[in-house]
C-alpha cells in the first residue's frame, strides 16, 4: 500500500492527466489498472533516487558542482540558481549568502551520506481504490513538509527547502524522469496518450524552449523580440503552442511555466491580437503559479507587454510586483533610493520614470536601458557627464548613474534632474501646435549649438529626434536680464541659451540622451530591418518612426560609411521639419509644407541629402545659415515696420491737412 508521501507524489504526477470528456474517469482509472503494473517498492526506488538526485540539484545550485555530469540535473540546478536562491536570500536578507550555501551543501553531504531510505514498498501493484485516491487526494501537507518531517535539519536550510516547495518540487522533476525509464511506465504514458487522456508536457516544454532558441527568443520577454524576423516554421510552431495551451489541465504542476513560454512566444509575434493573447495567458500564469519565481517571471513579463502598448499604469503595477518578490533580478534600477512615481516614456533605447530621491522627495528622472555596455560605471557614461562640461545649458543636470546589478554589471541606469514644465517635441506636437518659423528658428539654433559644441569635442549624440528635444515653454521660464553670449556680431542670449532673448521670453530646449550613443544600444537598427509597421505594437510602431531620423549610415548601408558628425546633421533636418510642420519626415521633404522661406527648405534639404558629404560639413554651418535666415527675417521686419511707420506717418500728414482746409473753409 501506498504511503502518504508517496501518493501524494504520484497524485501531483497523474494529475497532469486531461480529462478530454468529464465523463471519461472510469476509462482513466480503466486504462491504469490495465498498464500500470509497477509495484509499491518499484515506486518507492524510483522516488528514493529522485529524492538523491534533488539534494544533489540543490547542492549543485547552491554552488557544489561536482554534481553537474548528468544534463536532467544540470537542467534543475539552473532553476535552483535563478529561480528559488536569489529571491530567497531576498526575502529573508541574508548577509552573508556565502555561509549559507556552504553550511546547506554539507547538511545536504550528511544527508546522502545517511543513506535514510525514506521510502518503501512491496510486490505489491496498486489496487482500484488506491488509483482513484490518487485523484481525489486534497491533503493540505506538501511533498516538502512530508519529507522534511523524517529529517533533522537546521533552521534556515528548512525554510530554503520549503520556499515555494523546492524540495518538493525537484523530487516530483526527478521522480518523472525515473519513472519514465521504465517500459511498463512508457507504455501506460502511451495508452494514455492514444486515448487522449494525457500530455507530453516535457515533450511540449523541449519543443517550444528549442524553438525559443532559434528566433533567439527566451522565457523573459524583452523589447527587441518585438523585432524577431519569423519564418513558416517558427510561425507554425508558435500556432500549435497556442493551441496546446489551451488544451492544458490548470492543476499541471508546470502550467504556469507552460504559460510564461507559450506567452513570450506569442508576443514576439506583435500583433495587437498575439500581445492580447499573451496578456491573458501571464494573467492566468501568475494567478495560479506554484512558486513565487513564476508569479514573479509572468508579472515582469506583464510589465513588458503592457509596455508595449502604451499602458504605462499597468505596466508600472506589474513591474513593481515583480520587483517586490524578486527586486535582484527585476529591479532596473536603484529602487530604494529612486522609488518609482510613474513612467514618463519608453523608447528603443529604454524606459524612463519619473522617480522621488529618498533623501529630500525632490524629482528625479531615472532612465533605465534595455541593454548597455558593461565595464566601469564611470567610463560607460563618461560622455554623458562630459556633456554638461561642454554644453550644460542644452542637457538636463546629470546626477547619478548605476547598475541594477553591480556585480555582473547590468541593467544600467542614468538619473538626471526633472524640468517642471518641459515636455518633448512629440507630446508639443499634440499638445499645441507645430511651431512657427520665429519659433523653429530658435528652437533650430539652439539644437545646433549644442551640437556643434558637442562635435567639437568629438561626442556624437546618433539618436536626434523631436521625442529626444525638450521644450520649455516661456511662461516656465523666469525673465532674466540679457547677457551678450558666444554667437555672432551682438546678438543677445541668456545663460539659459535660449531662455530669453533681447529681454523676450523664448522657447528653451533641453537634449536629452546626448552622449549615452556609446553607453547603451539602441534598437532602431533592428527596427530598420522591419518592412512595415503593421504588425508592430505602440512602442514597436515609435521605434519603427526613428528610423525616419537615422541617415543611411545608421541604417546598416556600409557604402555610405561609418556614422559620423553627419549622422547628427540628417536627424537635425528631419527634426526641425517634423517641429516646423508636424509631418513625419518619412519620405522627401516638401516645401509647401514649411514657412514660405526658400532659403529654410534648402538648408533642410541639404541636410537630408542621401550622400554624407553632401550635408553641411558641420553644425557650425546650420548656425551660420541659420542665423542667416533669422537676420533675413528681422531685416524684412524690420524694413516692414518702416514702411508701416512711413505708411502712418503720411496718413497721419494726410489726416492733419484735411482738418486744416476745413477749419479755413469755415
Amino acid at each position: 500500500m501506498l504511503s502518504k508521501l508517496m501518493r501524494k507524489g504520484l497524485t501531483a504526477l497523474l494529475k497532469a492527466v486531461k480529462l478530454v470528456n468529464p465523463n471519461g474517469f472510469n476509462e482513466v482509472i480503466t486504462t491504469l489498472e490495465e498498464h500500470f503494473t509497477l509495484s509499491t517498492h518499484e515506486i518507492a526506488v524510483a522516488y528514493q533516487k529522485s529524492y538523491e538526485s534533488a539534494l544533489k540539484a540543490i547542492m549543485a545550485g547552491l554552488g557544489q558542482n561536482s554534481f553537474l555530469d548528468a544534463r536532467v540535473l544540470g537542467e534543475f540546478v539552473v532553476q535552483v540558481k535563478t529561480d528559488y536562491l536569489p529571491a530567497f536570500a531576498a526575502k529573508h536578507e541574508l548577509q552573508d549568502l556565502s555561509v549559507f550555501c556552504n553550511e546547506s551543501v554539507a547538511q545536504c553531504q550528511q544527508l546522502l551520506k545517511s543513506e535514510t531510505e525514506l521510502f518503501s514498498g512491496d510486490d505489491s501493484t496498486l489496487a482500484k481504490n488506491e488509483l482513484v485516491a490518487l485523484f481525489s487526494d486534497d491533503e493540505a501537507l506538501s511533498i516538502t513538509e512530508l519529507v522534511l518531517n523524517q529529517l533533522h535539519l537546521n533552521k534556515s536550510l528548512r525554510e530554503f527547502l520549503l520556499y515555494n516547495d523546492l524540495l518538493g518540487a525537484a523530487i516530483l522533476f526527478f521522480l518523472e524522469e525515473e519513472l519514465r525509464k521504465n517500459e511498463r511506465f512508457k507504455v501506460t504514458l502511451q495508452a494514455l496518450q492514444t486515448r487522449g487522456m494525457w500530455q507530453d508536457i516535457r515533450k511540449f516544454k523541449n519543443e517550444w524552449e528549442a524553438g525559443m532558441a532559434q528566433v533567439e527568443v527566451s522565457e523573459q520577454i524583452k523589447p527587441r523580440d518585438e523585432f524577431t524576423q519569423h519564418n513558416s516554421e517558427s510561425q507554425r510552431l508558435i500556432q500549435e503552442a497556442v493551441a496546446n495551451l489551451k488544451q492544458l489541465p490548470a492543476n499541471n504542476p508546470q502550467y504556469s511555466r507552460l504559460m510564461i513560454i507559450g506567452a513570450s512566444m506569442l508576443s514576439s509575434l506583435s500583433s495587437k491580437q498575439a500581445l492580447l493573447e499573451a496578456e491573458k495567458s501571464l494573467l492566468a500564469a501568475m494567478k495560479l503559479a506554484r512558486t513565487e519565481a513564476d508569479r514573479a517571471l509572468a508579472a515582469f513579463n506583464l510589465f513588458q507587454v503592457q509596455l508595449r502598448n502604451g499602458d504605462f499604469k499597468a505596466a508600472l503595477t506589474h513591474l513593481q510586483m515583480a520587483i517586490e518578490i524578486d527586486s535582484p533580478r527585476y529591479a532596473l534600477h536603484d529602487v530604494e533610493r529612486y522609488p518609482i512615481e510613474r513612467i514618463l516614456g519608453a523608447g528603443g533605447m529604454g524606459v524612463v520614470f519619473l522617480c522621488q530621491y529618498c533623501l529630500n522627495e525632490q524629482y528625479r528622472v531615472v532612465k533605465c536601458f534595455w541593454e548597455s555596455r558593461s565595464g566601469p560605471i564611470k567610463t560607460v557614461f563618461a560622455e554623458a557627464f562630459n556633456m554638461v562640461k561642454i554644453v550644460g545649458d542644452f542637457v538636463p543636470q546629470p546626477i547619478d548613474i548605476g547598475y541594477a546589478d553591480p556585480i555582473k554589471q547590468k541593467r544600467a541606469f542614468f538619473v538626471t534632474e526633472y524640468i517642471e514644465g518641459a515636455i518633448d517635441g512629440e507630446a508639443w506636437l499634440k499638445q499645441y501646435q507645430p511651431l512657427n518659423l520665429a519659433e523653429g528658428l530658435t528652437v533650430g539654433l539652439q539644437i545646433a549649438r549644442a551640437l556643434q559644441a558637442a562635435h567639437q569635442a568629438n561626442i556624437l549624440h546618433l539618436d536626434l529626434k523631436p521625442a529626444n528635444i525638450l521644450l520649455i515653454p516661456p511662461s516656465h521660464l523666469p525673465l532674466a536680464p540679457s547677457y551678450r553670449g558666444s554667437g555672432n556680431g551682438d546678438k543677445q542670449t541668456s545663460p539659459l541659451a535660449g531662455g530669453i532673448e533681447g529681454g523676450r521670453k523664448v522657447i528653451q530646449v533641453k537634449i536629452i540622451d546626448f552622449g549615452l550613443a556609446r553607453a547603451a544600444t539602441s534598437l532602431r537598427q533592428e527596427a530598420a530591418k522591419q518592412r512595415t509597421q503593421t504588425h508592430l505594437s505602440v512602442l514597436g510602431k515609435a521605434i519603427f518612426g526613428t528610423v525616419d531620423y537615422a541617415c543611411p549610415e545608421q541604417q546598416g548601408f556600409e557604402e555610405y560609411g561609418k556614422p559620423a558628425v553627419q549622422c547628427d546633421i540628417f536627424a537635425f533636418g528631419k527634426t526641425l521639419y517634423r517641429l516646423l510642420t508636424g509631418k513625419y519626415p518619412r519620405h522627401n521633404l516638401r516645401q509647401r509644407d514649411l514657412p514660405n522661406v526658400p532659403q529654410l527648405y534648402e538648408l533642410l534639404e541639404d541636410c537630408v541629402e542621401e550622400e554624407p558629404q553632401s550635408r553641411p560639413k558641420s553644425a557650425l554651418k546650420l548656425i551660420e545659415r541659420l542665423e542667416v535666415i533669422e537676420n533675413s527675417l528681422e531685416a524684412d521686419k524690420n524694413h516692414q515696420a518702416e514702411i508701416e511707420r512711413e505708411r502712418f506717418i503720411k496718413e497721419a500728414q494726410e489726416r492733419l491737412a484735411r482738418e486744416q482746409e476745413k477749419q479755413k473753409r469755415k
